[in-house]
């Protein structure tokens, strides 16, 4: 098999020979002989094109830029297809632009926080999320609430507490407990005597 250059093409295909020479960009080929190298190549004409070397029999059609806000940034020729463009306040929405879309704000790229001009304030509120300080904000408000209700069921029980000690305050007062009754001594009631001791021994006999 037969090594040609870019700018050639092995001849035969089978049992290749030799190297012939494709036709030049700007041009197909008409024919080709089939037993030499002799070829035949034609100009594209209108609006198509061949950017390289080749042995194609027709020409590539050129691409159009007539989409809603696009433009021709260079026209088509036998050796370049046309490029497209956007126009102003436009841009193309993929890399062959094949439509335009309107540019807004949105697709501006976010400060960097690596910039020199950026200040620890600044970095502070890029990362500090807002649902965080929504959070802290909604916790604050829970809590005067709360206070304020505790206060004010607190300043209308209050009275009620002193209403009811003023007018059923024996309830609040403990009862005494009985203690066991003390009865008087009366004056009929006998009075025991005490008894009077007998010096000596009982059994001796006492002389009258």
């Amino acid at each position: 098999m037969r090594n040609c250059k870019e700018t050639q093409y092995a001849w035969p295909m089978d049992t290749a020979t030799s190297c012939c020479n494709k036709c030049p960009p700007g041009q197909y080929m008409v024919r080709r002989s089939t037993t030499s190298c002799e070829t035949e190549c034609a100009s594209c004409m209108g609006d198509r094109y061949i950017d390289s070397y080749n042995v194609e029999m027709s020409c590539t059609i050129c691409k159009t830029c007539i989409k809603p806000n696009m433009e021709y940034k260079s026209q088509c020729n036998a050796t370049h297809d046309a490029v497209c463009g956007c126009k102003a306040g436009y841009r193309c929405k993929d890399q062959p632009c094949t439509q335009c879309v309107l540019i807004s704000d949105f697709t501006k790229p976010w400060p960097s926080l690596s910039t020199t001009t950026s200040t620890p304030e600044d970095l502070t509120t890029l990362r500090t999320p807002p649902r965080k300080r929504d959070t802290v904000w909604f916790l604050v408000i829970i809590s005067l609430l709360c206070t304020g209700i505790t206060l004010a069921v607190v300043t209308k029980i209050k009275p009620l507490l002193c209403w009811i000690r003023s007018k059923h305050g024996y309830f609040l007062t403990p009862k005494a407990v009985p203690g066991p009754p003390v009865t008087p001594y009366s004056e009929d009631e006998e009075v025991s005597k005490p008894v009077q001791e007998v010096c000596g021994k009982c059994d001796q006999p006492i002389d009258v």
